[in-house]
């Protein structure tokens, strides 16, 4: 989803934004990130058309119940987009003519990944390990509407010049924030 947000470019897997050193000191050190090392991996109007599909999802597909769930605080709708996906893993038994003789479920997977807005995207899953998830028939509906649940949770993150851990940092903007006064 990122790349896709981020038309077409991948940008570098950051834990820490930036670590700073023995200040003040000779042996100063201060780390951050690198920018240089963003790399194109889809051409930019694939990344859109995948964009546009996605938000499709959410228009009229599987995660439809998320329609104008998400909005600033002034009102205006945020983009949503995801895919769903349910998984009943089970291991089958068939005879040559494919009727199932044994079937043992050995998982139930429900997954939704999304975007939010232009800089927004994660993933929910509901798993249930071993024989016990024969005893349940969710979809990925339940983390669409998990999602949807999230949704004043989420809000304060997703507004425009939020001060959230999401939030980019600045062009111009002082790296260190003591430094900012």
């Amino acid at each position: 989803m990122g790349i896709i947000l981020n038309e077409g470019v991948r940008l570098p897997t950051v834990r820490i934004d930036r670590l700073h050193f023995a200040a003040d000191t000779p042996y100063e050190t201060r780390l951050g990130r690198n920018p240089q090392l963003a790399q194109r991996v889809m051409a930019k109007e694939v990344a859109a058309v995948l964009r546009d599909a996605l938000s499709q999802v959410v228009e009229g597909g599987t995660a439809r119940r998320l329609q104008g769930s998400f909005s600033l605080e002034d009102g205006t709708p945020l983009t949503l987009g995801g895919k769903t996906g349910t998984g009943d893993n089970r291991i089958e038994t068939v005879t040559r003519y494919g009727h199932v003789i044994k079937s043992e479920a050995r998982n139930r997977t429900a997954t939704f990944v999304f975007f939010i807005g232009e800089r927004h995207f994660g993933t929910l899953t509901a798993y249930v390990p071993g024989q016990e998830s024969d005893q349940f028939t969710f979809t990925s509906a339940l983390p669409v509407q998990v999602l949807k649940g999230m949704e004043p949770i989420l809000r304060p993150y997703l507004q425009p010049g939020s001060r959230s851990r999401c939030q980019q940092q600045l062009a111009g903007a002082p790296a260190d924030p003591a430094a900012r006064g």
